[in-house]
């Protein structure tokens, strides 16, 4: 190995160092221009103008002059960036971005019908396909890609042509397609923009502050395994036309018609819950479209805020989510011809504090979706509501629609609870299934928070000055990274290395405080690995930089501190301190002595990292095995900025308190994977880890680790933050001088953990949650067998309020609300706890939920005995046993899972029914046994070809064919066709076929005369495809038409203890009782001139009570207990 010369340069430069010689690693200088501003200082590692002859004129090709360069920083993931100053950039060829590299120039963000200036690459070549195998820029994992503009010199707007990618992310033969950055580059006018990889999946995609007008695809999104995030999006025809760039469209000429018939801003397909926040798209088919995988496994789910969609022909197409759900927060949508069509959707869409203009549908629910769409307090300016299948839940909406203001079709059901109307109101409801309608005026519902647009904040030192290490006596090593490498060379190059190293803590400190002393700089380390025996202060004014500057787990690439400091003393000083107007970024931290051989007993160290002052910030740090991540509580550290500091540690990541106002928390990303996997070479084969004890690290962090304690501060902001494997997510606490948290948080994602979300104390501000995600996980162990997603100690007092959250997983209770109220808006639980949805242990909890789907375990109660007085439930679809319902402290406008229908007699008998299954055909006979609690299921991965055959044994008008599978979540079919024949010798005939069959699947069609029907998986899905119970029907698609003024009848069916009792109807008359079985069987018709009635010899099971007075008509599913 080479050793790094020294590089001496003066601690007063500022801008430029003298060339050195050819084996140097780097001639560093600060990127500073007050032409192009930036976020941050840049430091380059090399120019590729004056360093390797790049021509910025654009006349001659600098394609293979960019690639050396490139490829050069990338020899064994040093890292750095290479800098293409401002100028054009023909470049003929691919381009490659190794690990660890930042190819960066100068950008002017983007306004419309000025110029565009800066650095522009120019891609010169015919294109005439779309192959990604030809992407112009192919980025490899921990890459970036910041400041420039891409430009395509031969597109014609007036005959456009297709394009391989702009930028691809995943290179074919690399292992992994992770942490790839786009930050700050303008899309002239690509034909498709930024692209993952169909081939190379992979996760935590970034992408920020893009502008452009990509004209066929912007960004496609698919086969990520882990948390993306896509902020700041601007596409718009008029950057192309008013870019000053030759060749340019007019504004407003053909290529924006182009544009708006095939044009896709954003596409999410598999994308692993990422975040999407802050877009705007302007004239486009489509704003933003969420798809099946191209994998063909895999829907899109995560929380999307702050869109602005402007004359799309559709603003959002949701063609497909997962059944975690999809939120929508904020998305205003103007002037476009639809404003939101469900094609076909697992999960329930929700919308929350939306905006619709639309010139002809403002929603859209597509016949034979069978999906679920949500709305609270949004506004339909304009467009017609139609739904034509699945649910529609609207609450606290403003419709300034013109009349019927919303229609409900026959395969359709809704919820409208406390909306408002421009107009008279008038609600065109042809359902054939049970619907609540109610305009009477919502008390108590607190308006959705507000939140800035979040950008990221300008971080900079005192003095634009440059100090690099090396001229400090002090030096790297390098470990060998290339094709032919493995882990166990790796692992011993890395060992022998630190063997050798001496101690850089002094030299690195002495670099620090002369900067101090100068009065600011940014202290320089280039990439390498720097042995630390002991601990660093970062002075007022003085950032500490590394070579990988950018958003990215440790994976051994760019600069590295292997900390020895601190072991056995975690009350000690933390390794790295910042003081009051300093900050770190662009480095990993590792602490080599935490053997994976050790796991669970790990050596406890103090924090990482410690802030000591206001104005701090910390921004793409990486760290691993460390025992404590980052202190923000010991000292009052108002205004701390946190951005993409993200890795592993064993006990705490983050605590913040002491007293701080005003500080920022965003986009953190950990994961135990990062040190579970640390021994592959993906994941950067520390010297630390071995592969044996993969799963002895999960276990230790789900016993062991706190992700996010929040404590004595105000005004916090926490912003798309994610952990995954822990014991606790996120704890709301008091510090020891009893004082507690306000602020908002906004994208908190917490996957893979004991007990989610806590709350033992808030401040008098409140701190809620908006766009949460939260999964919690069954007990592996009887270390904590009680897992919960969310839980409210006994000292708590206050709300603990979220406004759209969606939970899944496998807890022993939903909730555990001990002291004060839980409050959900919003919210899908794809399913609850094992045992009870509301666990009220004493009398002085209280839960509100409002808007809401919940998908109850077979075996789960909404709320334990005695305590359902404590549970407020309105415009809400679950299952609840009837008894508990009259027990509810609310119970107001709600729906069971499966459907209820109007007419009793619409389901076909089934007594007669035989069944057979391609697969599992022992458990076939489950789907039409009358209990919802058992099922027929694959027994393996839905794929195409799967078959479930009904002999009905006598011919049958139908039109309709449900599959209830509400009792498994996420089982309903990828894809599927439905035949029908009419006698056992005749042919089959398709009369139906769609996908992302949900829970309850309705398929319709036309209506027809059969013995037999078949259902056949025409899709793939990594789960089950399962079916609890399966119906045929015959409805009458005759309009029933309602549009009332206030609410319908209050009254409500119960059930408990084998009483079967009402209210609402009139007690003066006799009130005419049927009991109707699934199967469509009258097993009871009675008259009584009570309103109660005694049941006797009830077989235990779900049914249809319909109990009229003559004039009136309740009816209900219930579920009768033996």
């Amino acid at each position: 190995m080479k050793k790094l010369l020294l590089l001496f340069i003066s601690a007063l430069l500022a801008v430029s160092v003298q060339a050195q010689s050819s084996d140097k690693p780097g001639n560093w200088k600060l990127i500073v221009s007050d032409e192009y501003p930036a976020d941050d200082v840049g430091v380059a590692t090399y120019d590729v103008v004056a360093d390797f002859g790049a021509d910025p004129t654009g006349v001659k090709d600098s394609w293979s002059i960019f690639q050396t360069a490139l490829n050069k920083l990338g020899e064994n993931r040093r890292g750095g960036v290479l800098f293409a100053p401002a100028g054009r950039y023909r470049i003929t060829g691919k381009l490659y971005i190794p690990t660890g590299v930042t190819l960066r120039g100068e950008w002017k963000r983007p306004t419309k019908g000025v110029a565009i200036q800066g650095t522009i690459l120019m891609v010169d070549n015919a294109g005439g396909d779309e192959l990604e195998s030809k992407s112009f820029i192919t980025m490899e994992p921990s890459t970036a890609l910041t400041y420039l503009s891409i430009w395509y010199p031969h597109q014609d707007p007036d005959h456009i042509k297709p394009y391989p990618p702009t930028v691809l992310y995943g290179r074919d033969g690399v292992w992994g397609n992770e942490y790839c950055n786009v930050r700050h580059v303008t899309l002239v006018n690509s034909y498709s923009g930024i692209i993952l990889s169909r081939k190379n999946g992979g996760g935590c995609p970034n992408i920020y502050d893009v502008y452009g007008t990509p004209l066929s695809r912007g960004i496609e999104i698919d086969n990520i395994a882990d948390v993306g995030r896509f902020e700041q999006i601007y596409f718009s025809p008029d950057y192309w036309a008013g870019s000053g760039l030759e060749g340019a469209p007019k504004a407003g000429s053909a290529f924006t018609d182009w544009i708006y018939q095939n044009g896709v801003g954003i596409t999410m397909r598999r994308n692993d819950w990422s975040y999407t926040c802050f877009v705007d798209v302007e004239g486009y088919n489509c704003g933003f479209k969420t798809g099946n995988s191209m994998s063909g496994d895999g829907n899109p789910n995560g929380h999307n805020y702050s869109f602005h969609l402007k004359d799309c022909q559709t603003g959002i197409h949701v063609d497909g989510s997962s059944s975690s759900g999809i939120m929508f927060t904020r998305v205003e949508m103007e002037n476009c011809e639809n404003g939101i069509v469900v094609s076909s959707a697992d999960g329930p869409v929700q919308l929350y504090g939306c905006e619709i203009s639309a010139r002809e549908n403002a929603v859209l629910m597509e016949s034979g979706s069978s999906s679920r769409l949500m709305m609270e307090q949004c506004t339909v300016k304009g467009g017609a509501v139609n739904s034509m299948s699945g649910d529609f839940v609207a609450s606290d909406c403003d419709f300034n629609n013109t009349t019927p203001q919303v229609f409900i079709g026959s395969d359709a059901r809704c919820i409208l609870k406390g909306n408002r109307f421009a107009k008279k109101a008038d609600v065109q409801n042809n359902s054939l299934f049970e619907c609540h309608i109610d305009h009477t005026a919502l008390t108590e519902r607190s308006k959705l928070p507000e939140f800035p647009d979040l950008r990221v904040s300008e971080t900079k030192p005192a003095r634009v000055v440059l100090y690099n290490v090396l001229d400090f006596g002090i030096e790297p090593f390098v470990v060998p990274f290339n094709s032919s490498t493995n882990t166990q060379s790796i692992q011993n190059a890395i060992r022998n290395g630190l063997n050798s190293a001496k101690d850089a803590t002094a030299a690195i400190q002495s670099a620090l405080d002369k900067a101090k002393a100068d009065g600011g700089g940014i202290v320089y380390l280039p990439g390498g690995r720097y042995k630390m025996l002991g601990t660093l202060t970062v002075p007022t004014g003085v950032e500490l930089r590394g070579a990988a500057d950018f958003g990215s787990i440790p994976r051994g690439h760019g600069t590295i501190f292997e900390v020895y400091a601190g072991k056995g003393q975690p009350s000690g000083e933390s390794f790295l301190k910042l003081e009051a107007g300093s900050g770190v970024r662009g480095i990993s931290i590792n602490y080599p002595e935490q053997l994976s051989s050790m796991l669970p007993a790990m050596a406890q160290y103090p924090y990482t990292i410690q802030g000591k002052g206001k104005d701090i910030y910390i921004v793409n740090v990486g760290i691993r095995a460390a025992w404590n991540g980052l202190d923000l509580f010991s000292n009052k550290c108002d205004n701390h900025y946190v951005d993409y500091l993200a890795g592993h540690a064993f006990k705490n990541v983050i605590r913040i308190g002491g007293g701080s106002q005003g500080g920022m928390v965003n986009n953190m990303q950990f994961n135990t994977i990062v040190y579970a996997c640390g021994a592959e070479t993906k994941f950067g084969s520390w010297s630390n880890n071995a592969d044996a004890d993969n799963g002895k690290a999960y276990d230790q962090n789900m016993k062991e680790l706190r992700f996010i304690t929040v404590e004595d501060c105000t005004d916090e902001i926490l912003y798309n933050d994610f952990h995954y494997g822990g014991y606790e997510g996120i704890v709301f606490d008091k510090s020891g001088a009893g004082r507690a948290a306000s602020g908002k948080a906004l994208g908190l994602g917490i996957d893979g953990s004991m007990n989610s979300a806590m709350f033992n104390a808030l401040g008098s501000a409140g701190f809620p949650l908006v766009n949460t995600q939260l999964v919690a996980l069954e007990a592996k162990s009887t270390a904590f067998p009680d897992t919960r997603y969310i839980t409210l100690g006994e000292t708590f007092t206050g709300n603990a309020e979220f406004y759209g959250i969606d939970l899944w997983g496998g807890p022993k209770h939903s909730t555990v609300i001990n002291n004060g109220n839980l409050v959900l808006n919003l919210a899908n639980f794809s399913t609850t706890g094992n045992v009870y949805h509301f666990y009220l242990p004493k009398s002085t909890g209280k839960a509100r939920m409002h808007n809401a789907v919940v998908n109850m375990k077979s075996d789960a109660s909404i709320a334990n005995s005695s305590h359902e007085k404590q549970a407020f439930v309105g415009a809400s679809v679950l299952d609840v046993e009837s008894w508990r319902i009259k027990l509810m402290g609310e119970w107001d406008c709600n729906l069971t899972l499966t459907p209820v229908f109007e007419a009793t007699d619409a389901l076909l008998s089934r007594t007669k029914w035989s069944i057979t299954a391609n697969v599992n055909n022992g458990n076939a006979r489950n789907a039409i046994d009358n209990n919802v609690s058992t099922r027929w299921d694959t027994g393996q991965s839905q794929k195409a070809g799967q078959m479930v055959t009904v002999n009905m044994n006598a011919a049958n008008k139908l039109n309709r064919i449900i599959l209830d599978s509400s009792k498994s979540p996420g089982d309903g079919p990828a894809g599927y066709e439905l035949y029908v024949k009419n006698g056992a010798n005749a042919d089959w005939k398709l009369v139906a076929e769609g996908k992302n069959g949900t829970s309850v699947l309705i398929i319709g069609f036309p209506e027809e005369t059969a013995t037999h029907f078949k259902i056949i998986q025409t899709g793939t899905k990594g789960g089950y495809w399962s079916i609890h119970e399966l119906y045929a029907a015959l409805v009458d698609d005759t309009p029933t038409s309602i549009s009332p003024e206030v609410a319908e009848s209050a009254g409500e069916i119960y059930y408990y203890d084998g009483r079967l009792a009402w209210s609402g109807l009139k007690s003066d008359v006799d009130n005419q009782v049927e009991i109707i079985d699934l199967s469509g069987r009258r097993i009871l018709s009675q008259q009584v001139n009570t309103n109660s009635l005694q049941l006797s010899g009830m077989q235990g099971g779900f049914y249809i009570v319909v109990v009229s007075d003559g004039t009136n008509v309740l009816r209900k599913k219930l579920f009768f207990k033996d």
